[in-house]
Formats: structure tokens, sequence, C-alpha cells
């Protein structure tokens, strides 16, 4: 498997992977057009591969912030075009994996090809379903998971379900996580001091309480524009934010400024502790979604 950083190629020698099964006709089946590509942003690293060709071809998008399981998803490519502006996707990661119902934004990727950001973290199992009102309950991931997808299916919306034939992505997964580990090192963040934390940095107010109404930029109001920003604070051993950047966002010239103006005026934290209990330079990752109700 060839494996692109920035424009360079490294080659991963992997086991030799099973035959994959044979072609259901109930499925568009797709399989791959490119290799897998890792991007290595400043922000967030970026795992691509394309399937199919032409008016059938998808272009799958796995990216992640920093070390972890949980990853946002987007998929482009004339099949996503639909008008409706927003949906819920039947996904399934691997023929053994549970299939996930998930909500997404329609948008434009690249060319103005359709795409849907999925508004939400995604996990290869489905999150379980918990009480209104109760802490979500935390995803069981499994270490063979990553192996076990071999296939990911797309059903709903798309009025023929389609089947991107990916293979073991163990390597590709083990590749991004390469990438998220240097990610840290970028951000003067000691990666291994953070997998070891004894407590992770820990917010004092509410974080809904950290964006406003009012921040809400007027000229996004005016064309009820909605937006969905990725962001990381990095905190120091004060648990003060030391800085604000975004890592993604749907509209950057509208959101991006207001974000980190309201963050860093009211984000508070207790500092994070490495194993030993001494206060340690960590970082901080969250969501925002602007919404016209």
């Amino acid at each position: 498997m060839m494996i692109a950083q920035n424009g360079a190629l490294s080659v991963l020698a992997l086991a030799m992977q099973p035959a994959l099964p044979p072609v259901d006709d109930a499925f568009t089946t797709l399989e791959p057009s490119s290799k897998w590509n890792v991007h290595y942003a400043d922000d967030y690293c970026r795992l691509a591969r394309n399937f199919g060709t032409g008016d059938q071809s998808i272009t799958l998008l796995i990216d992640r912030f920093a070390p972890s399981s949980v990853f946002r998803l987007n998929l482009v490519g004339p099949p996503m075009k639909r008008n409706a502006p927003d949906g819920t996707a039947t996904i399934r990661f691997g023929p053994d994996l549970p299939e996930q119902k998930l909500d997404f934004y329609m948008g434009d990727f690249g060319e103005r090809q359709p795409a849907w950001i999925f508004r939400s973290g995604v996990y290869l199992r489905p999150a379980p379903v918990t009480a209104a009102g109760t802490d979500p309950a935390p995803v069981v991931v499994v270490d063979n998971d990553e192996a076990l997808v071999t296939e990911i299916t797309i059903g709903r919306p798309l009025r023929k379900p389609a089947r991107l034939r990916t293979g073991s992505m163990k390597g590709a997964f083990a590749a991004l996580r390469t990438c998220t580990d240097q990610l840290l090192a970028s951000w003067g963040v000691d990666a291994e001091k953070n997998r070891k934390l004894s407590r992770p940095a820990k917010p004092i107010s509410s974080p809904a309480t950290w964006l406003k109404p009012s921040d809400y930029p007027p000229d996004m109001i005016r064309n009820y524009q909605p937006g969905l920003v990725q962001f990381r604070l990095v905190i120091g051993e004060d648990g003060r934010a030391r800085s604000c950047h975004i890592q993604q966002s749907t509209n950057p010239e509208g959101f991006d400024a207001a974000v980190c103006k309201g963050l860093m005026r009211r984000a508070e934290f207790e500092p994070a502790l490495d194993e030993d209990g001494r206060p340690v330079v960590t970082y901080y990752l969250n969501l925002v979604r602007f919404m016209i109700r």
C-alpha cells in the first residue's frame, strides 16, 4: 500500500489480505480508483481514497484532529447530489459491524463537488442510545475493529446503496495514527505524557456558555448561513488557553474569528495532570455548530 505524505510517497508493507467477498447486485459496488493518501496538515490529518469513476465516483475523507478513536467523515462525489439541505445517512463500516444512522449537512468540496459533511464525530461502532438529559455512554472500541472494516456501505438516502470496497483498513488507520502523534509535537504538546494523563484538562465553566448568540456573525444571520467549526485550544500548566486554532470550518471567512475571540475570552480550565500529578501542557478539542431556528 502506498501512503502519500504531503506529496512524498512511502511504502507500507502489509500482510496479505483475504479475498474480498463477491459483488452483490443489490448494491452499486465501487472498487478503489486511487491509493490511500494521508495528508499531513497543520491542524488535522486526513485519510482519503477515491472509489469508482465518472458519475458513480465517491471520495472517502476521514479526518482526525488529534490521537483518538473518533473521526470526522465526509463523502464527496456525484452520488451525493440532492436538493435537501441536510439529511440522515445509514452507514456500515464493515460487514461485521452494526449499521449507524448519521446526520449530515449538504456542502461543496473542491471544484464544487457535492458533499455530505457529517455533523458529529464518528466511531466505527454506533454510540449507545441514552435517555434524554443524561450523559452519553462511552463508545466501546474493540481492538480489531479497524481490521474488520473491509468495505463501507452507504445506504439511505441513496436510491441504490453503494459499497466502497476498501479492503482491510488496519494499515490505513495505523498511518493516520502516526500523523496525529506528529500533530501534537508540532503544537508543543508531549504526546507520550498526554497518553498517560491522570486527569485531562477540565472546563471550569460549561463549554456551552463560552459562545453567546451575540457571537453569531451578523452577515451570517442575514444570509441564514449555518456553520460548523472544529477548534483546538492549547492549555498551559496554569489551565489558561494559550492559543486558539480553527482546524476546519464550513465558512472560514464568516465564523472563524468569532469562535476564537469568544473562546479566548471565556474558556476556563483546571489544568491537566501527568501520571505523577504534575500540571502539563495539553489541548482541548470541540465543535461549534451555528444554527438559525
